[in-house]
């Protein structure tokens, strides 16, 4: 009897363990909305503080093949450290290797670089800059479609334009920032939002209204520089 009491007991501790474990390993993520046509979530400021082995993962409820737009919002604040970063990589299914890569350093450097891993070229990165690389005044957009490739910005400007990768389907987002364990957070505070809009664009007339505000404001800004210069 005494033997199934300490069973019984033991049970019931793991009950309450793991039920606890379970939730707290997703607490990062949540705001999640699904749609028949895009995604939305939010993870907090402890993914940038994942190491690179063990990314906090969230999977989109099915792959989402050729024709999408990802809008990622980045509000996290960075700790007092030399290169604080955050690392997101959008991931095609398992067994495959491709993915792209984005990295946003803080704000002391503003160190930016896109990558893109596929299982012919390998690992090559598309655009990287030291300084001032990315901004917060806009939305970063990552987006592809037929026949246009691939399409990336960094919250200024359109730093690639319809770059082939031979398609993409979106499967997870993976977020770290620690290249080793040991290494000291990189947050503190904040979250990154994340909006996957997908289908066939002429589907949804909203589809690449983002991409189309981020490129007029863009033409705004550069006729005011050069209008400023003439005068």
């Amino acid at each position: 009897m005494t033997g199934l009491l300490k069973v019984g007991i033991i049970a019931f501790v793991l009950f309450l363990i793991f039920p606890i474990v379970s939730i707290s390993g997703q607490s990062s993520i949540h705001d999640v909305i699904k749609t028949k046509n895009s995604e939305r979530f939010v993870v907090d400021y402890d993914a940038s503080n994942a190491y690179r082995r063990q990314p906090l993962v969230y999977d989109l409820s099915k792959p989402i093949p050729t024709n999408w737009q990802l809008t990622i919002q980045n509000n996290l604040t960075y700790s007092n450290l030399e290169n604080p970063k955050t690392v997101i990589k959008i991931q095609e299914p398992a067994p495959s290797e491709k993915f792209i890569e984005l990295a946003m350093f803080g704000d002391k450097t503003g160190k930016f670089w896109a990558a893109i891993n596929t299982n012919e070229s390998g690992y090559i990165r598309v655009y990287e800059r030291e300084k001032d690389g990315w901004s917060r005044d806009q939305p970063i957009f990552v987006a592809h479609a037929n026949n246009q490739g691939l399409t990336i910005t960094n919250g200024k400007r359109i730093i690639i334009d319809k770059l082939s990768v031979n398609d993409f389907v979106v499967g997870s987002v993976s977020i770290y920032g620690k290249d080793e364990l040991t290494d000291p957070d990189n947050s503190n505070r904040g979250t990154i939002s994340f909006d996957i809009i997908f289908g066939n664009p002429a589907e949804s007339p909203l589809y690449y209204v983002p991409l189309i505000t981020m490129i007029a404001i863009g033409s705004i800004v550069l006729v005011l520089i050069i209008r400023k210069k003439r005068d």
